[in-house]
Formats: C-alpha cells, sequence, structure tokens
C-alpha cells in the first residue's frame, strides 16, 4: 500500500513504527547480508570483518559506530568487494526473509499493546525494506493482524517528509509517534514536523532529542500508551509523555 493510501483522517492518531530493528528483532537478517558478502573475502579479512560486525551487535567496548548492523558490514566489507555486491548481498537476505530461513521475532508484549491502541491509534509500519519479504516476516511474527498499513522501500530520511505528511493528512503534527532506532531515520524528520518521537536507543548513549527513550521498544510502551490519550495540546503531550518517563523494562 503506497503512503496516500489508508491515510488517516483528521483526528486520528498514527502510530509509525520501523521495521528492522524495532518491530523485527533478531540478528538473522543482518547476518545473511553479511554471510553473503563475507563469501567475497579472503579467510583473514572474513574473520575481521565477522569480529567486527559481532562486536558491533554486541556492544562491546571499543565497537565501531555504526547506523546499524547492515550500516557496519557495509562500512566494514564495502571497501573490500566488487561494486554490486552489497546490493545482491542485501537482495539475497530479503530473499532469505521471505522463504523464512531466517530466526526473527517480534517484541514480546507488542501485539497486545496494538490490539489496546485499537481503533483510536492506526499502526503503520515504514521500512525503507523493499516489499520483499516483509508480508511473510509480518506474518511470521504474528503481527500481521496487528498492523494496519505497511510502507516499504519509504526513502528514509529524504522521503520521510512527504510520508508522514500524507499519514498526517493534514491532522495535528501531536497525533502522531514515530518510534525507531536509528534517529537520523525514524526521529530527526519526526522532530522537524512537531510529530511526538519514541527512540530506541539500545546501547544508552545517543543524547540527540527524542520525546521519549529507551532499550528496548518495550520500554517505550508506557510513553506510547500516555501519547495515544494525552490531548493534542504539546504542554498535555509533554505531560504526559514525563509521567511515564521511568517505565519498567519489558523484555524484547
Amino acid at each position: 500500500m503506497s503512503a496516500s493510501e489508508g491515510t488517516a483522517a483528521a483526528g486520528d492518531r498514527v502510530l509509525v513504527l520501523d521495521f528492522d530493528g524495532t518491530v523485527c528483532l533478531g540478528d538473522g537478517p543482518v547476518w545473511a547480508y553479511a554471510d553473503a558478502i563475507l563469501q567475497h573475502l579472503d579467510e583473514r579479512l572474513a574473520q575481521q570483518v565477522s569480529d567486527g560486525l559481532l562486536a558491533y551487535l554486541e556492544d562491546h567496548p571499543g565497537a565501531g559506530t555504526y547506523v546499524d548492523g547492515y550500516g557496519a558490514i557495509a562500512a566494514l566489507a564495502g571497501p573490500h568487494v566488487p561494486a554490486g555486491v552489497l546490493q545482491e548481498a542485501y537482495a539475497a537476505s530479503r530473499l532469505a526473509l521471505a522463504e523464512g530461513r531466517l530466526d526473527i521475532h517480534a517484541p514480546a508484549g507488542l501485539v497486545e499493546l496494538l490490539d489496546r491502541l485499537r481503533p483510536a491509534v492506526r499502526a503503520v509500519v515504514m521500512t525503507n525494506a523493499p516489499r520483499t519479504g516483509l508480508d511473510e516476516a509480518l506474518d511470521a511474527l504474528g503481527l500481521t493482524g496487528a498492523v494496519d498499513e505497511v510502507i516499504p522501500s519509504a526513502g528514509k530520511p529524504a522521503g520521510s517528509r512527504a510520508v508522514l505528511e500524507a499519514l498526517l493528512a493534514g491532522g495535528p503534527p501531536a497525533t502522531l509517534m514515530s518510534v525507531g532506532d536509528i534517529w537520523v531515520n525514524d526521529i530527526q524528520p519526526a522532530l522537524e514536523l512537531g510529530c511526538v518521537t519514541g527512540f530506541i536507543d539500545r546501547g544508552g548513549r545517543d543524547l540527540r532529542p527524542a520525546h521519549a527513550r529507551g532499550r528496548t521498544i518495550g520500554e517505550l510502551y508506557p510513553a506510547i500508551e500516555a501519547w495515544s490519550q494525552a490531548a493534542e495540546a504539546p504542554h498535555d503531550i509533554a505531560a504526559a509523555l514525563a509521567a511515564a518517563s521511568d517505565p519498567v523494562p519489558t523484555d524484547s
């Protein structure tokens, strides 16, 4: 479904969720991407790249700083492989996702949260990933019935503003909340529009602004529910999120 289809009527609340690392957890897709690239490297370099990716994923001290796991493997291995290998490897990883060959899981309690928010809140998955594998993955995650719309190939962050504005459909900016784990993609564009944001900062070290933050999406559930129930005035939203700013961590 395109961003222009199924957009919210004025006053409806829209919860925009990123896919990889937000509603789809597990490192299987990243390792599938990595494995397809590592086969193009000699054994020594492949081991170095693999070790670097593992250090990043496990948040080891001294691990490199990357936008996400895909960015890590692209930065570590990209300079050492022929042009086009990264794109081919990514396509192969999405095919593996579509075929159900990768280990993924949804955050604990997410389906129940989205059910509680209905019908006042529409849940939209917005991702840069192509359509390939998305429907199958959402089904495997048990989220097919809980998500109202899927927007693939969103072109975040450059394409974010147009998509978010279409989802708002003229409604007040505070009626949309964007949740994700990549600040420049999921948080910054929403902030610039005046929307509400929930930032998943796994390392707990990224101090860039967001209305709510947690190391897991589960830690953001109280803030999401508070936003869904607060009045649309900015001070009411801020007060509701402040009251939910010390959530009990939820395993995700």
